[in-house]
């Protein structure tokens, strides 16, 4: 089964890349916590072939891509009308994740995208895979074979498990580097975490970013640091994005008790 897979992958890479396809998909359960303490569990999704990659939530694409056009607008608005009035907001698609992650090795960049408050933000860094230290250790994960490797990235230390059976040197979010893919990966505070949940060989459309012009670009660490000034005061910063004034009862700041994936951006 395992050698069949290996050729199926091998035979997709063949695809012309230009029809922007993937190889593989990939559904993770993303565990985290945000700044103020609320834990958070996402479905995210990575579709990925020989060239790029794109680490996403579907639920915040089916969004974005609704509120790219007049007549999406219009059709998002009356199904949020319809739930308000059924007062059942269960299947209605609320973004929860709006963070997007694109790898592409041709040009060895990453970008990402990301909503901070009410303003959009898009960042542009080299494609630099982590140095791992591969180590003895196995186990299995959906079926497939795979090997402990550690690193440490941007402030934090992870512990991750690929498997060479899929020979894709990609993963969750902006790890990858590593001879297979990544199936789970933790960071050694338990705060961060990625556990793959489903594995699909079907080619799926890797679609660009709906509303790109919306993305104001910027730089990581500018990113993060604006994104940590937004959580310590949510309002005022909302206040701001809109043109509002905020009052000093607003003003008061909160105290952070986690903090990003990334933490270099203190330094």
């Amino acid at each position: 089964m395992k050698n069949i897979l290996v050729c199926i992958i091998l035979f997709l890479s063949a695809i012309n890349v230009s029809a922007q396809l993937s190889e593989i998909t990939i559904s993770y359960n993303y565990h985290h916590f945000n700044p103020t303490g609320r834990e958070v569990c996402s479905r995210m999704v990575l579709l990925a072939n020989r060239e790029q990659s794109k680490f996403f939530n579907t639920i915040n694409e089916k969004v974005d891509s609704m509120m790219s056009t007049t007549e999406g607008r219009m059709a998002y608005g009356q199904m949020i009308r319809a739930a308000m009035a059924n007062n059942d907001v269960t299947n209605l698609p609320i973004k929860k994740e709006s963070l997007y992650v694109l790898k592409n090795k041709t040009d060895s960049v990453t970008s990402v995208y990301d909503l901070i408050g009410a303003e959009f933000w898009t960042y542009e860094e080299p494609l630099l895979p982590q140095e791992w230290e591969l180590t003895d250790s196995t186990k299995r994960i959906l079926g497939y074979d795979c090997y402990k490797a550690e690193t440490t990235y941007r402030g934090r230390k992870w512990i991750a498990w690929f498997t060479p059976e899929i020979p894709m040197h990609d993963g969750p979010w902006k790890l990858c580097g590593l001879p297979g893919l990544i199936l789970d990966a933790i960071d050694a505070t338990g705060e961060y975490a990625f556990t793959a949940d489903g594995i699909e060989l079907t080619p799926t459309k890797i679609r660009p970013i709906y509303g790109v012009s919306n993305y104001e670009k910027t730089e990581r660490i500018n990113y993060l640091r604006t994104m940590r000034a937004f959580y310590r005061n949510p309002v005022a910063n909302l206040q701001a994005a809109t043109g509002s004034k905020a009052d000093s009862m607003h003003a008061t700041e909160i105290e952070l008790l986690h903090d990003f994936i990334e933490t270099d951006y203190h330094e």
